[in-house]
């Protein structure tokens, strides 16, 4: 019998991206059962969640105190991403969403100093605003090595790069995921808006000069959104040495067919009362102006079922940077592959080992 009390396409939904989704960013399949029963619609999905996060993070202390710190730092971030999973649908809620988000920045934070390796909390600068991310550096290694600057979407943070996180450290990468303008914990400081690639020049100036990262072999990988602005700073910043795209955009001309947790979250990131002032806060958003500046090698990654950017967006960025692209279209891929989280996580990280391998 079905449950009483589901919003129309809820399942839908749930079963077709936010579940490929959360197990590609790392949640835990038991999570993700433990909530189910628990929500029929995303008004229960936040409670629900934050359920499952307390239970990983009583465990994280239990642990630590036992003195088993590994096994503690892994349940702090489960905690953290279930944290996470929690806040990001919750912009109806706003003071829910903002203890979730806080919830979630403490578990990883003290999860961090624990992890294998560790992740090097750090707050860069950018005209007065802290963009505040974790530096992981791999193990073992006696020179500077590579980095793979990991760009947020819309409505991921930090914190849920851990398993990209952990593909670069096994390839002798060092990786630095961040918060930027509208996003964790920088948007009390700072609103999403046109300019947001500035944000990531700031943060590739700030990782370039730490003694232990090769500053010639920076290559950003940026997620949704994120990989519209990868692209915009490496138009304007020659130095960078690679980028790895997946579900991004050319422009924003999908916007009147996204789905309603997707603009909603376009309100919060951008401060908005409504959906029209959001996309006026986000400016022209289109490459029109600079794709033709960049000059690195590019993988772009797309799902043809992607239900946020249409993957002709994917077409049209290979079509523009030409030969310097290694274009990926997954027939039955959604949102950045999500469904196909291993093959092509997997695929975007080894190809931008390769491409770092070599000074440019």
């Amino acid at each position: 019998m079905a449950q009483t009390g589901i919003d129309d396409g809820f399942d839908t939904e749930v079963f077709n991206y936010w579940i490929p989704r959360l197990v590609a960013d790392g949640v835990d399949a038991n999570d993700i059962q433990a909530v189910r029963p628990n929500v029929a619609n995303w008004r229960d999905w936040p409670v629900a969640w934050a359920s499952v996060a307390e239970d990983n993070l009583n465990l994280a202390r239990e642990r630590l105190k036992a003195g088993h710190s590994v096994t503690a730092g892994d349940a702090f971030v489960r905690a953290s991403l279930c944290f996470h999973v929690g806040q990001v649908v919750a912009g109806e809620t706003p003071e829910i969403k903002r203890d979730l988000q806080r919830r979630k920045e403490a578990a990883f934070r003290d999860g961090a100093q624990l992890l294998q390796p560790p992740a090097e909390r750090m707050e860069i600068d950018h005209n007065g605003v802290p963009l505040v991310g974790y530096l992981r550096l791999p193990a073992g290694q006696g020179t500077a090595v590579p980095c793979v600057i990991l760009v947020p979407g819309l409505d991921s943070t930090k914190e849920d790069f851990i398993t990209l996180s952990d593909m670069c450290l096994r390839r002798g990468l060092a990786s630095f995921a961040y918060d930027g303008p509208g996003q964790g914990e920088v948007r009390p400081h700072a609103l999403l808006a046109e300019g947001y690639e500035d944000s990531i020049q700031s943060v590739f100036n700030a990782i370039a000069k730490k003694p232990e990262i090769d500053g010639e072999r920076i290559g950003l990988l940026g997620r949704s959104l994120g990989g519209y602005y990868i692209l915009r700073a490496a138009a304007w910043e020659p130095k960078i040495a690679a980028l790895a795209v997946f579900g991004g955009c050319y422009d924003l001309g999908d916007w009147e067919t996204m789905p309603k947790t997707i603009l909603d979250g376009f309100l919060w990131t951008t401060d908005s009362k409504t959906y029209d002032e959001a996309r006026q806060k986000m400016g022209s958003a289109s490459l029109d102006d600079c794709i033709d500046k960049i000059d690195c090698p590019t993988i772009v990654v797309h799902g043809k079922k992607d239900a946020i950017f249409h993957y002709t967006q994917a077409e049209r960025i290979a079509a523009a940077l030409g030969e310097k692209t290694d274009l990926h279209i997954e027939e039955d891929g959604v949102h950045c592959c999500h469904n196909y989280g291993f093959q092509y996580r997997t695929l975007m990280i080894d190809w931008i080992t390769n491409k770092l391998a070599i000074r440019r």
